[in-house]
């Protein structure tokens, strides 16, 4: 109650009035420069997320370009495939086919060589 009674012979005269209100606001200022600071370290922080999310932006672009040069490509990579595949199965049939020309050969030279004894 006593500072309501200095309040109030403060009040009593224009100057006092003038001082009281000038206090009031220089206690407003404080509060604003208070919350100011605060917004000041909230814009910083989503200053941070900002950057984050355009270097993870970036990243994901990135991917974005690889997973369509993998689409892109996966054609001709499935076309070499196939011409690989056709390519190994010709080789074995080859291979077959010499395999059993070898073996005919064979058995006509132990043919031979028991028609020479």
């Amino acid at each position: 109650m006593g500072e309501d009674r200095r309040k109030a012979r403060k009040v009593s005269t224009i100057d006092g009035l003038a001082r009281l209100i000038q206090e009031e606001f220089v206690g407003v200022s404080e509060k604003f420069e208070d919350v100011n600071k605060q917004f000041g370290g909230i814009h910083a922080e989503f200053s941070r997320v900002h950057e984050r999310m355009d270097r993870f932006g970036e990243r994901l672009g990135n991917v974005e370009k690889d997973v369509k040069w993998m689409k892109d490509n996966a054609g001709e990579l499935f076309a070499k495939l196939d011409r690989f595949i056709a390519l190994l199965e010709k080789q074995e049939q080859e291979t077959a086919v010499l395999a059993a020309h070898v073996k005919r050969l064979e058995e006509r030279v132990a043919k031979l060589e028991s028609l020479k004894k």
